[in-house]
């Protein structure tokens, strides 16, 4: 696992908790090391200057980020916040720098990573790639609940945050209520298992 191999060879990270909501990075900071989720979810989304929000994408357990900011010296784009109660494992710019200089084989792994997700970022833009409608509503419905506990959301809100439509929300809610993964309560929602809802996100229903 390449979340161990890196863990195992960094002599000085550290590990930080956060409580639910608590902000990791906001965008524009400058990043000062790479994280990793050893336990909970972690949301990344982004504010524009008329105060709107957009959701990005949500980080589970063994997932790295901060990573693009840190390789190409720029603020981040984004902001990062704990959706649950949060174990982050923070490896420092200096041990960075010792992998680089001294673990090619994990550099090489990270690179990967960042080709990746530069590739499907080029290919969404192009319009020729996008996540499935049923990833986009699951992220967005484990993203809203869990960051905003007490708002009630409607569908036609779920749709605008995952960029599908009020018809495909409802159809993708009843299957995930049928398979009870959540519950709907009239116009509002209760997730029981975040992290095992999002391990259905690749699912086309």
């Amino acid at each position: 696992m390449f979340y161990k191999r890196l863990k195992d060879s960094v002599e000085n990270s550290h590990k930080k908790t956060l409580k639910r909501g608590e902000i990791i990075y906001h965008e524009g900071d400058h990043p000062e090391g790479l994280y990793f989720v050893k336990e909970g979810l972690v949301g990344l989304f982004h504010v524009a200057e008329n105060g709107k929000e957009t959701f990005l994408r949500v980080f589970s357990k063994d997932c790295i980020f901060g990573h693009r900011s840190y390789f190409a010296e720029t603020p981040y784009h984004a902001s990062s916040v704990a959706l649950t109660k949060t174990e982050l494992v923070i490896i420092s710019k200096e041990e960075c720098h010792k992998i680089c200089e001294n673990r090619p084989d994990l550099l090489k792994e990270l690179l990967k990573m960042l080709a990746k997700d530069l590739g499907e970022a080029e290919l969404r833009m192009a319009g020729l790639q996008d996540k499935t409608a049923n990833a986009r509503i699951v992220e967005s419905l484990v993203f809203l609940k869990l960051k905003y506990p007490n708002q009630v959301w409607t569908r036609k809100e779920i749709a605008e945050y995952s960029g599908s439509t009020f018809e495909t929300v409802t159809r993708v809610m009843t299957s995930l209520s049928e398979k009870g993964l959540i519950k709907k309560e009239g116009r509002d929602f209760k997730i029981f298992d975040p992290e095992n809802l999002l391990s259905f996100s690749s699912v086309e229903y």
